[in-house]
């Protein structure tokens, strides 16, 4: 019986789907390296969530044919030592593409509404509500009262399956879109060519591109200098693409109006990261693509990428395919 190891519990039927198709699965003690390489020694396949597989680990896993991630970004797997060993990296695409983008809807209400604001000071103050009297007079006293997002603009930076679902929601809202994506050849909104035209239109910016070599500290003081003092940032996608010193330097300094920020660099992050003491900031746990629904889509996606190779088949999203045709299982 082939061996899964799950670096991290994912979704139960992925779990039974594996089960379901003759698969020994198990969940890893820890995802550690030490841990990872004890666990990975002799199984077939690994499923990976957000931990990292370094080369080391890949190194250790003796009878390891296939590694498949449980989403799409593959920062976290070296693919490069993965092919230099013969293993095929698999990833799932789309799953939750609707999940990251209700992520970056839900986050622009609360930055654009002042949600946040207002629930602070609600509690803060909350012996004085029946002083103060009016409830919308303590809105505008606090300048609590903030903007509808019909009319702004919204610049997304990368138009994949995610981007796409953002467009549909943005617009919705009545919302002008607007993107940048050097890979894309067709589009559903006007493209900008150059990034730096980008950033000064944008009243809301979400970031839905992969951390690679190109876009690694992609947005820095430089960049956020050329936006509006009004305008909000919404990184749902890597850390590392946008500076965080920067991003949390701009925000304390009243150069941008807020930012949500999903995933970090390092993540998780460290006591000190500044965003954990900037202004208007909300902070979440890499949660954007892990809805309930989300997370049954990877974990059947990274599963059923295991059930086929293991069938002879192709997975229908390959990373490294170039191991295909030599691939000895």
């Amino acid at each position: 019986m082939k061996k899964v190891l799950l670096s991290e519990k994912i979704d139960d039927k992925g779990i039974q789907l594996l089960k379901d198709n003759g698969f020994d699965v198990h969940i890893s003690a820890g995802t550690n390296i030490e841990t990872m390489k004890k666990e990975i020694k002799d199984v077939y396949a690994v499923i990976m969530r957000s931990s990292e597989l370094p080369a080391e680990v890949i190194d250790a896993g003796e009878n390891l044919k296939i590694i498949s991630r449980n989403g799409t970004g593959i920062n976290n797997v070296d693919v490069d030592e993965a092919t230099k060993k013969n293993i095929l990296v698999a990833k799932v695409n789309g799953a939750n593409a609707f999940s990251v983008a209700e992520y970056v809807i839900t986050t622009m209400l609360m930055l654009s509404r002042k949600v946040l604001a207002s629930n602070k000071l609600i509690h803060e103050k909350k012996d004085q509500l029946t002083e103060i009297g009016s409830l919308p007079g303590f809105s505008t006293q606090f300048n609590l009262n903030g903007n509808e997002l019909r009319g702004k603009t919204l610049a997304i930076l990368g138009l994949g399956k995610i981007g796409r679902e953002l467009v549909k929601l943005a617009q919705a809202f009545g919302m002008n879109v607007v993107g940048y994506d050097p890979y894309l050849k067709e589009s559903p909104v006007k493209l900008y060519k150059k990034l730096k035209d980008i950033y000064p239109v944008a009243d809301l910016l979400s970031i839905n591109m992969p951390l690679t070599a190109e876009t690694k500290n992609m947005i820095t003081a430089n960049e956020l200098a050329t936006m509006k003092d009004s305008a909000f940032i919404i990184n749902s996608a890597r850390g590392g693409i946008i500076n965080e010193n920067d991003l949390a330097a701009a925000l304390n300094a009243d150069t941008i109006a807020g930012a949500a920020v999903d995933s970090f660099n390092p993540e998780p992050p460290t006591p000190n990261n500044p965003l954990f003491t900037s202004k208007n900031t909300i902070l979440t746990s890499h949660m954007a693509g892990t809805t309930i629904e989300a997370n049954q889509a990877l974990g059947l996606g990274a599963a059923q990428a295991i059930i086929d190779f293991s069938n002879g088949k192709v997975p229908e999203f390959p990373v490294n395919q170039e191991i295909l045709a030599s691939e000895n299982k």
